[in-house]
């Protein structure tokens, strides 16, 4: 592909400034224009404006006219754009070829419609896995230590040194999901004396470092009486929906701990709150919940043997650099010709 004249980049507000340090740091050598596609009404080329935590939008009403912009390839779904903005791009943008999202969920993209339109996509994979496989290991020690009891403890002043702690290692982890969340955070595991069995899609020739032994994907619930962790680290798709219900729950020990850094829709919430109050499982660590955020008076809130994070275990200082770098890599790859990395499967959702 030709670049000597520019290439047109559209995206959310901020894009115009992120492509900007791009270029200036060297990892764009070529000119880029960018589109800027605004949150709730016009586009505006050049904002300097930041995608805020505007509520989701829905499809772009009749009232409020979005202008077509033919001849523009590239969509860089940036930052924290709302849902709806992304339908408001793809109606602006008649001849998408290539659209990037810095995310690595794809359940709120309209995949139908992007599969339909043969637009290639790509996501954020990668981006997040550092931060969010620390938080994994982070939340086994907090199991293993009843680390939530301990807090509820502190903050009420009291002093009871007899829950049961336990050690992570000889403990067996089942990793459902081992994409690159996972497949970090296995050895991250594995160095601290865990047995890792993971779950997969697809079938691989040997085990990834750090995986004790894989399980087919259709066999997962086989696994759960024999685990100490099951790790949510699995896209949510129409498949994976709701799969750990009631029977998953009343299947794990007693003393298990369910983690949950990927989608809220993974798990049956009334089904998870029935089997702590009955001690079914030992207690959850969620990042991710159905309805965000958490509603006040929600049943899972100040329990001593739950965490709730705020969906924010992708935190870190290095992520928008991360991100940045990435789409500068793929644009590189667009402009040359080359295969772009992360490519979804627009039928499997992931």
């Amino acid at each position: 592909m030709r670049a000597e004249q520019g290439i047109v980049v559209a995206g959310p507000p901020g894009i115009d400034s992120a492509l900007e340090r791009l270029s200036a740091s060297g990892q764009i050598g070529f000119p880029v224009e960018p589109l800027v596609i605004e949150v709730g009404g016009g586009h505006q080329a050049g904002s300097g404006a930041h995608g805020g935590a505007e509520p989701d939008l829905p499809h772009p009403a009749p009232a409020d006219p979005i202008p077509r912009h033919e001849g523009v390839r590239v969509l860089w779904r940036r930052g924290s754009a709302p849902r709806g903005w992304i339908h408001r791009a793809l109606a602006a943008l008649p001849d998408l070829a290539w659209m990037h999202s810095d995310f690595v969920g794809m359940d709120t993209v309209p995949l139908d419609e992007l599969a339909a339109r043969h637009v290639v996509v790509t996501n954020g994979v990668g981006n997040y896995s550092r931060p969010m496989a620390e938080w994994v290991v982070l939340a086994m020690l907090a199991g293993a230590k009843r680390l939530a009891h301990f807090v509820r403890q502190s903050d009420a002043g009291v002093w009871d040194p007899t829950p049961q702690l336990d050690e992570l290692e000889g403990s067996t982890a089942l990793f459902l999901g081992l994409g690159s969340v996972g497949a970090l955070a296995a050895p991250m595991a594995a160095a601290l004396g865990v047995q890792v069995v993971g779950v997969a899609r697809a079938p691989r020739p040997e085990p990834p470092p750090g995986v004790t032994r894989m399980v087919a994907a259709d066999r997962w619930r086989t696994e759960l009486p024999g685990a100490d962790f099951v790790i949510c680290a699995l896209p949510l798709t129409k498949e994976t929906a709701g799969m750990i219900d009631a029977a998953a729950l009343s299947a794990m020990k007693p003393s298990a701990w369910l983690i949950n850094v990927a989608r809220g829709g993974l798990v049956d919430e009334e089904a998870l709150v029935k089997a702590l109050d009955a001690g079914e499982i030992g207690g959850a660590v969620l990042d991710a919940f159905v309805k965000e955020p958490l509603p006040p008076g929600h049943p899972l809130w100040g329990r001593p043997n739950v965490l709730v994070v705020p969906h924010y275990t992708w935190a870190s200082p290095r992520i928008m650099a991360r991100k940045d770098s990435l789409f500068a890599e793929q644009l590189r790859a667009w402009v040359e010709g080359r295969p772009l990395a992360n490519q979804v499967d627009l039928a499997a959702g992931y």
